[in-house]
């Protein structure tokens, strides 16, 4: 029963109860809960006293009798609750396990307890007063809050003396307080993301979401609603299937965790460490482990356990694997895909291939040293193994992405093979077998139409009389391509009589090794 009502409304209570003889009838009268109705007439019933007397009494008997009753009750119910604090507060450690549950589970074994918004309010006051919100206010498992400390820490050069400062990327759990510090180059978004890497290999499993505050590495737009999460991090959250959220502007206790875990981490890291000097980042990094390792493991002072057993215990059983390779950065680039279905790939000169329906489009090219993903309108249309070699324009295609009927190709692209092959015969006949020779140079012909667009445009920027002088020196020698074309034009070989040689000729006026000991 909640707050006990005026003598003058329980007197009603009962009068009208014994005029309808009806919890449910009264209850509709008198507009209260059919509860209350019982509760009151079921305390003047154990009295032993008929309706009639109890209501007569004078109003001092009759608030005795219901004082000294209330208090009776609220007495046990309070012995009841205090009694099942212990066991309330492991079951909302578990997953899927709210005050709400709790509360109608009580309910149930006492139908005369405490209404939902007082049995919150005294299960709040009393974890509160043990310093145990912890267990109301987190999910175990869920969240990772990451803040940079605002104290910096440092390391020398043993070559040259400079001090090299150091930002300081803090990670908590908020539930069990379980923490990750690593010392950083700089707060840059290539920084801030090599450091979460670290933080979630620290974890060994993966929480449901990283929140921060709005740091320039990691949000680019901010907004109440929906803040806009810089490129690198959203790749990051995507390889790990994470959700990434940012705290309100300007509203600290959004991440209080990790708030009070940088507090604690100038108390025990930075102070521990002051004194020593460290000359690399790595160093500094090995002996902020050791630190972290001793902080981890001190017991709370006001509870039982320490964060490194309440993360092992509660939450990482509930988090996610880690995937078995690590989030690596990719670069990113813009890129036409070619008539060729093919990217250009600049940073290594290679060719990558996309379905050809995207011919004449703007794709976004992520790289890393292993993969190679194309994006075109931020859907993913193509993914290739990166080339090994580099600088030496070759082609990674996937037999996919060729078109199938290769006349509607032709009408739709307006070249293919036999297209360059007649435009080269106009320009004279090495020009054309110069093309047919490129043309089965590579796997599949496409691959090769940019090397003939690049011969036949040769004929605009130095005349096609030229171009086909070059080709027959090409011919001359059994072979020709792009490259050698541009050589030959550029340094004039074209208007020379020597035949170009590829090989030096052995003869008598050679000297060899010998004559240089």
């Amino acid at each position: 029963m909640g707050k006990i009502k005026r003598m003058d409304q329980v007197r009603l209570i009962l009068r009208t109860y014994r005029r309808c003889g009806s919890f449910k009838e009264a209850a509709r009268r008198l507009k209260m809960s059919k509860n209350t109705i019982k509760n009151y007439v079921k305390i003047a019933l154990n009295s032993g006293e008929e309706l009639d007397k109890i209501v007569a009494l004078s109003e001092e008997s009759f608030t005795a009798l219901f004082h000294h009753d209330h208090n009776g009750h609220e007495g046990e119910l309070e012995k009841t609750f205090l009694a099942n604090i212990p066991l309330w507060l492991k079951e909302l450690t578990r997953p899927g396990v709210s005050r709400q549950l709790i509360w109608e589970e009580y309910r149930k074994d006492n139908p005369q307890g405490y209404c939902y918004s007082q049995f919150c309010a005294k299960l709040k006051r009393h974890l509160r007063s043990k310093d145990l919100t912890i267990a109301l206010t987190h999910e175990p498992g869920d969240t990772l809050q990451v803040d940079f400390a605002g104290k910096k820490l440092s390391w020398v050069d043993s070559k040259t003396g400079e001090v090299n400062e150091c930002e300081v990327l803090v990670t908590v759990c908020p539930f069990s307080h379980f923490c990750f510090v690593i010392a950083l180059p700089s707060q840059k978004v290539a920084d801030f993301v090599y450091g979460i890497n670290q933080a979630l290999r620290f974890l060994g499993k993966l929480p449901k979401k990283i929140l921060s505050d709005n740091l320039k590495s990691y949000v680019t737009t901010s907004d109440r609603y929906e803040p806009k999460f810089n490129d690198l991090c959203v790749q990051l959250a995507d390889h790990y299937n994470l959700e990434l959220q940012a705290t309100r502007p300007r509203k600290p206790k959004d991440k209080a965790s990790v708030e009070n875990a940088v507090r604690i981490a100038y108390q025990r890291i930075y102070a521990p460490l002051r004194n020593e000097v460290f000359h690399s980042i790595e160093e500094l990094n090995r002996a902020i482990i050791d630190q972290l390792a001793i902080h981890n493991q001190i017991p709370f002072q006001k509870k039982e356990g320490c964060r490194k057993e309440l993360f092992e215990q509660y939450e990482k059983p509930l988090m996610a694997e880690l995937p078995n390779e690590l989030f690596e950065l990719k670069k990113s680039t813009k890129a036409k895909v070619q008539k060729n279905y093919h990217v250009f790939l600049g940073e290594e000169k290679n060719y990558y291939s996309v379905p050809h329906q995207y011919v004449g489009k703007y794709a976004i090219v992520l790289y890393n040293r292993t993969l190679v993903e194309i994006y075109i309108d931020r859907t993913r249309v193509a993914v290739h193994q990166r080339l090994t070699y580099r600088n030496c324009n070759r082609y990674q295609t996937n037999d996919k992405h060729l078109p199938k009927n290769h006349e509607q190709w032709k009408a739709s692209q307006g070249y293919d093979g036999a297209y360059f092959i007649k435009q080269a015969a106009k320009i004279g006949e090495s020009t054309e077998w110069l093309i047919q020779q490129v043309l089965i140079a590579k796997i599949y012909e496409a691959q090769t139409y940019k090397s003939c667009a690049g011969i036949l445009h040769l004929a605009k920027r130095f005349t096609p009389q030229r171009v086909e002088a070059a080709a027959l020196r090409c011919k001359k020698v059994g072979k020709g391509n792009y490259p050698m074309m541009k050589n030959i034009l550029a340094k004039n070989l074209d208007r020379s009589d020597e035949v170009l040689i590829l090989k030096i000729p052995t003869h008598d006026n050679i000297r060899g090794p010998q004559a240089y000991h």
